[in-house]
């Protein structure tokens, strides 16, 4: 059974923000929001191909233009408006927020990399190991160049003995020189004669450029923080304080989009003052919005080698989508914790829960026309909303009641009694009526439901044991799916003891054999399961599966080593 259900007549709560992160990715494609980024999207594409590299500053007023109408977005969101339209809403006219948010994010970014070149001097200074990584980078991107000096060197220093062994020879042959009784010069005769002729080859030759030097290498190429070297030659504390600092930035955006206030966005209190209203839920609006807005941040710097007139549009579509979704979350998020951060809403709780939720408001147009929506096709619904209206709870559960006289496990019915028991407050009851709850829904087939609603009512008493044998099977499956592995067992546990005879005993069996073996890696007892399965239980349905899956079992378990 969905959380949305459950919950639809509990005063204090509604579905958290994470539990429906396909809402949020899924609105930009609503008509209002798919039209607008449709013409961002053409504006920058006809800027990229009308004015080039020139539409650069065109394209930056499509992007403040699309955060303008993203944080319209996250207003109407937090006040319960999730239609996300208003058609008081203009793009023109002051509006200093895009601008404020966009500062606190270059902020930020300054300060990473200011102090991230700051300690990347000084390793590089130092750390003899970041040094070699430099210099190993800059040998494979300068391989061909570095080679080819290698070989002139050689040629030259080839060159350079050669012209050393004439010189050499030279000073032989001047060494052995005659001189006439009238003191002229007598070169000698033959070989050492031809020697002296060549000396005229010997020359002086420049040596070859060798290339920067280790400390010009560490100095020319110091990678920039556009270079994944950069952040890989990084401390680790540099990432865990830049970590710690980027906690405040859904502080900072909500402080903006609330009070427009760009001083007060950076004051770290707000961070703290959020945490405490929002709890555990401020530290996962954390996670998705670094999430979002760094990919929103790739987007618009990608495709830097594109045409303009492709890079322009892709980039400002993806940016404005995923700037969409992530002021949808924001907003919602305020709207879960109004009471707690004493916001203003338009629709209350009980509103939302009477339209249908988040997505029947934003499918209706307004929380207004959604509820007539649901009066307009449900009578019980109205009779029960008005009765909760009033406060009576226990005539709400009357009149569901009434209507399950004739079948007490309708699982749509027993959908709608569990949240008025829950509201009633009597942990017993509603406990109780968790058992039939579980039947019904076991009977009609609807065993996640099943699970969803195992889960709630453990929630409630951690103690909570199934009485009725035809619930575990289909609901210890859908356990089994959602990798609820302990439920799944748990509710297996001693099931031929207390259902004895039932027929869902080898299926159980077959369940618990297939955990084993396949989450927990104990393929002996699994194949013990199996065997007893057949063993017992020859004749029953699910007999030949459990065949085929003992044998391969077998096969797969022969074939591992065993361990000396």
């Amino acid at each position: 059974m969905s959380d949305e259900v459950v919950v639809e007549y509990k005063q204090e709560n509604i579905t958290p923000f994470w539990h429906k992160l396909p809402f949020f990715f899924l609105f930009p494609f609503r008509l209002g929001p798919l039209v607008f980024m449709l013409c961002l999207i053409a504006a920058s594409a006809l800027s990229g191909l009308l004015l080039g590299s020139m539409g650069l500053a065109l394209k930056g007023f499509l992007a403040y233009l699309g955060l303008r109408y993203a944080f319209n977005v996250l207003e109407l969101f937090s006040k319960g408006r999730f239609e996300g339209e208003s058609v008081d809403y203009t793009l023109w006219g002051p509006e200093r927020r895009p601008a404020k948010l966009g500062l606190v994010v270059v902020l930020f970014i300054l300060i990473g990399g200011t102090l991230g070149n700051t300690l990347l001097d000084s390793r590089i200074a130092t750390n003899r190991a970041v040094q070699e990584q430099i210099l190993d980078r800059y040998k494979k991107d300068h391989a061909a160049e570095i080679a080819q000096r290698e070989l002139d060197m050689e040629a030259y220093e080839k060159r350079a003995a050669a012209n050393a062994e004439r010189q050499a020879a030279r000073a032989r042959i001047a060494s052995r020189r005659t001189t006439s009784d009238d003191g002229s010069a007598v070169s000698p005769d033959g070989d050492d004669a031809e020697s002296y002729d060549v000396e005229a080859d010997s020359i002086d030759e420049t040596p070859p450029d060798a290339g920067p030097s280790r400390e010009e290498i560490l100095s020319r190429y110091k990678p920039a923080a556009s270079d994944p070297l950069w952040y890989k030659l990084q401390p680790l504390w540099l990432w865990v304080l830049m970590l710690v600092l980027s906690l405040m930035l859904p502080a900072a955006a909500i402080v903006i989009a609330l009070e427009d206030r760009f001083f007060k966005a950076l004051n770290p209190a707000h961070v703290v003052y959020l945490t405490k209203a929002m709890g555990s839920a401020y530290f996962g609006l954390w996670g998705l919005f670094l999430l979002i807005a760094g990919a929103r941040q790739l987007a618009l710097s990608a495709g830097e080698h594109w045409p303009t007139a492709v890079r322009f549009p892709v980039e400002m579509g993806l940016a404005t989508y995923l700037g969409l979704v992530l002021f949808a979350m924001i907003g919602y998020a305020l709207y879960q914790f109004h009471q707690e951060l004493n916001l203003h809403v338009e629709v209350d709780f009980d509103s939302h829960r009477q339209a249908g939720g988040a997505e029947a408001i934003a499918k209706a147009g307004s929380a207004n026309a959604a509820i007539k929506a649901v009066e307009s096709k449900d009578p019980l619904e109205r009779k029960v909303y008005v009765l909760l209206a009033e406060g009576k709870v226990k005539e709400a559960i009357a009149e569901v009641k009434d209507l399950m006289r004739y079948d007490r496990l309708d699982p749509d019915l027993n959908n709608r009694l569990h949240p008025l028991y829950v509201l009633n407050g009597d942990q017993e009851l509603t406990l109780a009526h968790g058992q039939q709850w579980l039947s019904g829904l076991a009977k009609a087939g609807r065993g996640k439901e099943a699970f969803d609603a195992l889960r709630l009512l453990l929630a409630i008493n951690p103690e909570f044991s199934v009485e009725d044998g035809d619930v575990v099977l289909p609901t210890a499956k859908a356990a089994a799916q959602k990798r609820e592995f302990d439920i799944a067992l748990r509710l297996a546990k001693s099931f031929d003891k207390r259902f004895p005879k039932h027929r869902d005993t080898a299926g159980v069996f077959f369940l618990c054999a297939k955990i084993a073996s396949e989450h927990l890696r104990q393929h002996e007892k699994a194949i013990k399961i199996l065997r007893v399965v057949l063993t017992h239980y020859p004749d029953e349905p699910v007999a030949p599966e459990v065949k085929t899956y003992l044998s391969v079992l077998e096969a797969i378990l022969a074939k591992t080593p065993v361990p000396s």
